[in-house]
């Protein structure tokens, strides 16, 4: 049981992250795929389960999101508080590790590197599982840790309700469960647990079976055909730790304090040894796999990004035998995560600038076409949010406002030929039309063109005769 003073540090940096990941929370526009978790929760239960099995998205925090959108404002900030507060309440278990593993020093600094991490409060902010899967993960890495222990009841039931609810999460639960099971193979120290999560990864298994063969599909899939992302080239890899640890000056100095923790303690800290297993194996093991399914992405390694914050905080107190070193060393790295962190000035993103320009083109009359066809749940976001939780079908409901998907360049929406003008939302329409064919159809009709760049990679052109 942790002290009386773990307590208190934990409530304060408890509080510490929820002022913190609570604020702001409207500042950004909803963009990306956050547009889509809105969208889909508002449908009813037949359409949404139809998208579940046509996409690679479990459930969860669509029915989260369903329940919660019906209780609060329909409005940016309350549909992200969710993720806020899962975000902050990750907070608990990474200290218990790191307090288990390392100390209460180590666990305070492990902690506060977290809540000072612009990549995690990216994802605090974010209508998206991510928040909720990186609690879930660093909660079954505390119950793997605590079944270790003599005495300590029900670890293996709260392990194995984690483990379901990771899998129902993220389709990388399972990543996260054989992450589990490396690390009870390779460390002496967590030999104890291997019994619980063997049963935990059976009920896991056992639980997923009515949705394993829509998960084979999805994965034979991306297999098959590949995802949208390219092969990452080796850089990659030094830009995930920067994204980390917010700048290139930290991510050096932290990855010269892990190689002398290892030196001076011969690789036998146990806090040591499960930050980079936690870390480093995800990094470079979807970085490899990348070349053949491409899966190298910011958002796909949040579950591997505690682990570093685990690491580097045990490494900062075996650097030297001086405890006024030691106690320099934390300090600096902590405050360089606070000086770095700038969580007022949010990711610089506003997709509702397309919404207003093609407004201003489109004059009440003239057709916009949005290119591609998913950026339209955005689209509508930014031009009637009530559209996305109206009685009627979102594509028709736009159709009547002369707004047309483009979802694939050769299935073109019928255009009148006295039509003086088209508007064209492109938002990074190459990833679905690498040859521009869209453009090239409209500028043969529409000669002459007008563009603007609204927002990064977001552009908004006007097509005219």
């Amino acid at each position: 049981m942790p002290s009386r003073t773990d307590r208190l540090l934990l409530a304060a940096l408890l509080l510490l992250n929820l002022v913190l990941k609570c604020s702001w929370l409207g500042l950004d526009p909803l963009f990306n795929d956050e547009p889509f978790t809105v969208y889909w929760s508002q449908q009813p239960w037949k359409e949404l389960w139809a998208m579940l099995a046509t996409e690679n998205n479990p459930p969860l925090y669509f029915l989260l999101m369903k329940a919660w959108s019906t209780v609060v404002p329909f409005e940016e900030a309350w549909l992200r508080l969710p993720a806020a507060v899962f975000s902050s309440l990750v907070v608990l278990p990474l200290y218990r590790i790191a307090l288990f593993t390392g100390g209460r020093r180590a666990a305070l600094v492990a902690t506060l590197l977290f809540t000072c991490t612009n990549y995690h409060y990216g994802f605090a902010h974010e209508v998206r599982a991510y928040a909720l899967f990186t609690l879930l993960t660093v909660t079954s890495a505390w119950l793997l840790v605590r079944s270790c222990r003599a005495g300590v009841r029900y670890t293996t039931l709260l392990l194995a309700v984690v483990n379901v609810l990771l899998v129902y999460t993220h389709f990388f639960g399972w990543l996260v469960i054989g992450l589990q099971g490396v690390l009870v193979l390779l460390l002496p120290e967590l030999r104890g647990a291997r019994r619980s999560v063997g049963i935990a990864a059976a009920a896991a298994l056992v639980s997923y079976l009515p949705y394993l063969p829509l998960f084979a599909a999805r994965m034979g899939q991306s297999v098959g055909q590949g995802t949208w992302l390219e092969p990452p080239q080796v850089e990659e890899l030094y830009n995930m730790l920067w994204r980390w640890s917010n700048q290139p000056v930290l991510v050096v100095g932290f990855i010269v304090v892990i190689a002398v923790a290892l030196w001076r303690t011969k690789a036998k800290d146990l806090g040591l040894r499960i930050g980079l297993l936690w870390a480093f194996l995800p990094l470079f093991g979807l970085f490899l796999v990348s070349f053949a399914v491409p899966v190298f992405l910011d958002r796909y390694l949040v579950f591997g990004a505690p682990g570093f914050a685990l690491a580097v905080a045990t490494a900062l107190g075996q650097v030297s035998d001086d405890r006024r070193v030691t106690t320099a060393i934390p300090v600096a790295a902590v405050l360089g995560m606070a000086f770095t962190f700038h969580p007022w000035q949010g990711k610089g993103r506003d997709p509702s600038k397309a919404v207003e320009q093609a407004l201003r083109w489109q004059e009440g009359e003239h057709p916009v076409l949005i290119a591609p066809g998913y950026f339209a749940l955005t689209y509508a976001w930014h031009l009637d949010k009530e559209l996305l939780r109206g009685p009627k079908p979102l594509e028709l409901a736009l159709i009547e406002r002369n707004v047309f998907r483009v979802d694939h360049p050769d299935h073109f929406v019928a255009l009148e030929s006295d039509e003086e003008a088209v508007i064209l939302v492109d938002a990074a329409s190459r990833i679905t039309d690498p040859e521009q064919r869209t453009k090239g159809h409209l500028r043969d009709h529409w000669p002459r063109v007008d563009s603007v760049e609204v927002d990064h990679k977001l552009w908004v052109y006007r097509f005219r005769r």
